[in-house]
């Protein structure tokens, strides 16, 4: 009987250990991931919006085959060969999230007598002017075309502000008249 108690002892064990849930001795079998998704963002303010050649410590007219400067240290004085904080009028506030490449265009001028059509190369014509952009920090400076100028500032870090400047080289012939032409430039950032 005792052998029979015994086997019988064995038996309902075994049967109580079968019924245990086999979750409770296994290991997990799933996990969450969480992800997260940061945008590259791009965003640039320029102050100030406006340029009058020969405005900053100058009268405000221009003659024909000088270069004018936005430098805030003389309209025709030129910027150093490395551009500081105070030879650049202009201020990129950079809210950005990536490193950005800066690049500047300007267009021709219209709507008076200095109509002078952007040259392209950065030289001067009878009836073009020349043009290129600074930014403090940054040896040289870059020829401004109507379009495609190439980069200016690059890798510029995130959330990183900086002045930039430009200087226009007046075309060679003498004005038709004495009336304000005005043109855009136009700065740009791009992802790096």
């Amino acid at each position: 009987m005792k052998k029979f108690f015994a086997r019988f002892l064995v038996l309902i064990s075994i049967l109580a250990l079968s019924l245990i849930p086999a979750s409770v001795a296994m290991a997990a079998t799933t996990q969450d991931v969480t992800i997260t998704a940061t945008p590259s963002y791009i965003d640039i303010a320029n102050a100030p919006s406006t340029w009058t050649l020969n405005g900053i410590t100058g009268s405000g007219k221009i003659a024909v085959d000088t270069i004018y400067y936005a430098n805030p240290l003389g309209d025709t004085t030129a910027q150093t060969a490395t551009p500081v904080d105070g030879e650049c009028r202009f201020t990129i506030t950079n809210t950005s999230s990536i490193a950005t490449d800066l690049s500047v265009n300007s267009g021709d001028f219209s709507g008076g007598s200095a109509n002078m059509t952007n040259g392209d190369s950065g030289a001067n014509g009878a009836t073009s002017y020349g043009g290129y952009s600074y930014f403090s920090g940054v040896a040289g400076t870059v020829v401004m075309a109507t379009s495609g100028s190439g980069v200016g500032k690059d890798a510029l870090a995130a959330t990183t502000d900086i002045k930039w400047g430009a200087q226009i080289e007046t075309q060679t012939n003498a004005w038709a008249g004495g009336s304000a032409s005005t043109a855009t430039m136009t700065i740009s950032a791009v992802a790096d």
